[in-house]
């Protein structure tokens, strides 16, 4: 089957966007000898990744950590939770905007449409600069079985910021739409 217009749209900006994400990766800087110290430093080339940084009151006494004493770490998992979620919604938004008989697939025509855009989209914001909602919401499960004493905390939150970022984008959508439509006197 041939792609529409829109699905060509959504492959090209999804591999230019996946692409940008494997070449500026995000990396971290950990310890020498300290396997539980992380710290992100950024994103950068893939080939000429960014310095680590000196941190001060690393050790006892308050004394700075030089340069040297850190190496720089490839974040793969944010990595890898950034592509999938990415993936994930490029490959919805084709199956939405697929052709279809008797069915316009635009955006502009049904509510629904716009809703279920808000949603996909909603799942791309990363709502801490890291980790995207895809893969937060991903995560709910793992928190349910492994609880601690405010488990509840983040779950909660995580969920109410998802739905105020889709009805912030629908709305966008919306106006955007509505003024498209030269309703605006």
């Amino acid at each position: 089957m041939k792609p529409n217009k829109m699905q060509a749209v959504i492959a090209a900006l999804y591999g230019a966007v996946l692409l940008a994400l494997v070449l500026l990766p995000p990396w971290q800087e950990a310890a020498g000898r300290e396997a539980s110290y992380r710290k992100d430093i950024g994103r950068g080339f893939v080939w000429a990744p960014p310095k680590a940084v000196a941190v001060e009151c690393y050790f006892a006494g308050c004394v700075t950590a030089p340069q040297g004493y850190f190496h720089v770490l490839l974040n793969w998992r944010l990595l890898l939770q950034q592509c999938l979620t990415l993936s994930v919604v490029a490959v919805l938004f084709l199956w939405m905007f697929r052709p279809q008989r008797n069915r316009e697939a635009e955006i502009s025509r049904k509510r629904g449409t716009r809703l279920f855009t808000s949603l996909l989209l909603a799942l791309l914001i990363p709502p801490t600069g890291g980790v995207p909602f895809g893969a937060a919401l991903a995560g709910i499960p793992m928190m349910l079985v492994r609880r601690d004493e405010l488990w509840l905390l983040p779950v909660i939150m995580t969920l109410v910021l998802y739905a105020a970022c889709v009805l912030v984008i629908y709305g966008l959508i919306a106006s955007v739409l509505w003024f498209r439509r030269g309703r605006v006197t």
